[in-house]
């Protein structure tokens, strides 16, 4: 009977001890489950609090963007100090709440009165002495003491103000809300404000159903509201605290439990032998799964590449076109009408010169981030290639709407990058057409954009430009233009020069200034306008400007001119060679270098990269002068005569033209001669016209003059005859 006995406390030894391996596993598993089950609970609703923190945050960036779009506007500014109600209504009210879903508009005077309100569906306009609502009044006050601590320049205080906004939560009534209060401010120099005269804009967003419905809708919040007081602890929330600190309501939704969910899924009893069949159903079935996600992200990634930038991480060209393409074939379905973008960047290649090609590629990162960020779900923007983007608009059925979309695109894209090397301030210029203006397909629609572009960059930069169909005959005789002037070029013979005199206070012929025509064989003589900003961007410029300064030298040196000045285009500057070529053409013609002037027109960017310095250097230690013409009517003013050589500054003759018509060009054009006296500069008027023009420049202390008065563009034969009949200024010290 002992080897039975043996045989029972043996098998019994062994079930218990499989009992109680099988007890300790299961425990085990059970609370190494409820540990991770709660641990995955936690991390997901932690996840989901940073989602919606996160949210909320791009829900206040987006309203000051919305914001800007119209508030940083020269036409606001004007608009609002004449009280134009039906223009705010249109601009600052009615169309921010339908095209960005804002849901109260202000706009507020200087005294802090409401001028302008947009709420409930129509538009107010308060009497006066009329008040805001009191959570609004201390977040307008607060607006105030940051744009005075802001402002160094007591006149004009838009350069500091411009881009500020302060976004808080309030109770309006009982309802919370986001209100964001940004300055109105003008987009450029031709409207100024003094400080403390600056309208406001007041933009509110209601924490509504609708609120809580777009965030649910993008973020996947389950039962997601706004309330008043803390929520039940079932469900998540996060608080919105106004200026104070203080709790007013709280964002709350019903948080997803994976780990709970996912218990309750699986059934309460199951066998060990289940256990392990279905741990190793689950051990084969991440295989597979690990396998084919595998598979299934390669493809991705392929088709990805295939698709889109690497660099930019947006649509490349091919997808561009496939989308356009298909895009065209919906409009002319029925579906929406389509508007096509292409955007250039300004200065481009001045910050690969300058900071070098990985901060080129950050700057395009960023430019593609800015344009995801502008852009609707239903849109596409993709990089073209180099510093060209394509954007197709959806919806877009007016000219003004698209016109207003690319200008706020504009001035998006206009604010300073940061770049891990440096600052970069570039800009971008547009050209848009919609669809239904041109006739033909996606080629059609693609070299019509391009010619907008052509003629938004022809204005200058940071700006865009609407296709009309002069447009695209522009475009082609610009490739005409192209031709032509290569084979000029080419052949010679075709191009000359005409010397306007440049006099003093006493009528003496101090110098002359050399002007390039082109007698084109079928279309006569062309002006430097028409060809010069072709020359300019094919390279072209640069064996022109050697035959003119050839030639301009050439005629000083036998005419007895005390001065010859030669205009000089920044392409040719940029070249490396460019210094000792024009000290190359002194020593061939025999002139010295103090009588050769070179002009740099200020409508063309003047990069600050290391040929253009080094070139500027060069020249001045041979003796040879700088002159900056135009001066007044291109972006960089102070900073050129503030960062480069300049002897010498021309006024333009558009401030000449317009003097002693009361319209504040006097005092412009004293502040330019003060300006050009205090750095000791030498100054030039161009275009005067008439004796009173003469006296009131020299009234001013302008004493060389050059236009139509004294005399017109002429001949070589004619300015030699000018100089020996009137003399020649006493060489100036």
């Amino acid at each position: 009977m002992r080897k039975p006995r043996t045989s029972a406390t043996f098998s019994s030894q062994l079930v218990a001890a499989i009992l109680l391996a099988c007890f300790v596993g299961t425990a085990a598993i059970f609370f190494l489950g409820h540990t991770a089950v709660r641990t995955v609970d936690e991390d997901a609703e932690a996840r989901q609090r940073r989602f919606a923190v996160a949210a909320l945050e791009a829900d206040a960036a987006k309203l000051v963007s919305d914001q800007q779009v119209s508030t940083i506007w020269s036409e606001a500014v004007l608009r609002v100090r004449a009280a134009d109600h039906p223009w705010m209504e249109a601009n600052l009210g009615l169309w921010m709440h339908e095209f960005f879903g804002h849901d109260e508009l202000y706009v507020v005077t200087p005294a802090d009165h409401p001028l302008h309100v947009w709420r409930n569906g129509k538009t107010e306009r308060p009497d006066v002495g009329a008040t805001l609502p009191d959570p609004l009044v201390g977040l307008v006050r607060k607006m105030r003491q940051e744009m005075r601590e802001k402002t160094t320049n007591p006149t004009s205080s838009t350069d500091d103000i411009s881009g500020l906004s302060i976004q808080e939560h309030v109770l309006l009534g009982r309802q919370p809300a986001l209100a964001s209060v940004t300055p109105i401010v003008p987009d450029g120099p031709d409207v100024r404000q003094a400080a403390g005269s600056e309208f406001l804009h007041v933009a509110i967003q209601y924490a509504d159903a609708d609120m809580a419905g777009r965030l649910a809708a993008a973020y996947e919040f389950q039962d997601a509201t706004f309330v008043l007081h803390p929520p039940a602890e079932a469900s998540a929330a996060i608080p919105l605290t106004d200026a104070l600190g203080s709790e007013i309501a709280w964002f709350a939704w019903t948080p997803d439990r994976p780990g709970l969910r996912l218990t309750r899924q699986m059934a309460p009893v199951i066998g060990l032998f289940a256990l392990c069949g279905a741990g190793l159903l689950l051990w084969l079935l991440r295989r597979l799964w690990v396998a084919s996600h595998r598979l299934h992200r390669s493809e991705e990634e392929a088709r990805y590449l295939a698709f889109h930038d690497p660099l930019a991480g947006i649509p490349n060209r091919m997808l561009f076109e496939e989308r356009l393409t298909q895009a065209l074939k919906l409009e002319k379905r029925g579906g929406p009408p389509v508007a096509l973008l292409c955007l250039d960047l300004d200065r481009f290649k001045a910050v690969n010169d300058t900071l070098g090609h990985p901060a080129g590629d950050e700057l395009i990162r960023q430019m593609a981030a800015r344009l995801r960020s502008y852009v609707r779900e239903t849109d596409t923007v993709a990089r073209l290639g180099g510093d060209e983007f394509g954007i197709i608009l959806m919806g877009m059925g007016s000219d003004e709407a698209l016109a207003r979309y690319c200008s706020g695109l504009v001035h998006l894209l206009s604010a300073p990058y940061d770049l891990k090397s440096a600052q970069a301030h570039v800009s971008a210029s547009i050209g848009a057409v919609r669809a239904a203006d041109v006739e033909g397909g996606m080629e059609a629609l693609m070299r019509s954009a391009d010619a907008a572009l052509y003629r938004a960059k022809g204005d200058g930069r940071a700006r865009f430009g609407i296709f009309t169909p002069e447009m695209d005959a522009m475009f082609s005789r610009r490739h005409e233009i192209e031709r032509d002037l290569r084979a000029a070029i080419a052949a010679g013979g075709q191009f000359h020069l005409l010397y306007q005199p440049i006099f003093d206070a006493e009528n003496a012929v101090v110098g002359a200034e050399a002007l390039v025509r082109w007698q084109h064989p079928t279309q006569g003589l062309l002006a430097p306008d028409v060809f010069i900003g072709i020359a300019e961007e094919t390279g072209l410029i640069n064996p022109l400007g050697r035959w003119v300064l050839e030639q301009a030298c050439i005629l000083a040196a036998t005419a007895g001119l005390p001065k010859i000045s030669v205009n000089v285009s920044p392409v040719q500057l940029r070249d490396e060679l460019f210094g000792q070529q024009v000290l190359d053409v002194l020593a061939a013609t025999g002139l010295p270098g103090r009588m050769l002037e070179l002009e740099l027109t200020e409508r063309f960017t003047l990069d600050a990269d290391r040929a253009t310095t080094a070139n500027l250097d060069q020249l001045r230690a041979a003796g040879i002068s700088i002159a900056l013409d135009d001066f007044g009517t291109g972006q960089s003013l102070l900073r050129y005569v503030r960062d480069y050589p300049i002897d010498t500054i021309k006024i333009d003759r558009s401030f000449v033209s317009r003097l002693g018509t009361g319209d504040g060009t006097d005092q412009v054009v004293r502040a330019i001669v003060d300006l050009s006296r205090a750095m000791g500069i030498e100054i030039t008027a161009e275009g005067v016209e008439n004796e009173a023009q003469r006296d009131l420049l020299l009234g001013m202390g302008c004493h060389v003059f050059q236009g139509f008065l004294l005399g017109r563009p002429m001949d070589p034969l004619r300015l030699a005859a000018l100089t020996a009949r009137k003399g020649t200024a006493q060489k100036r010290a």
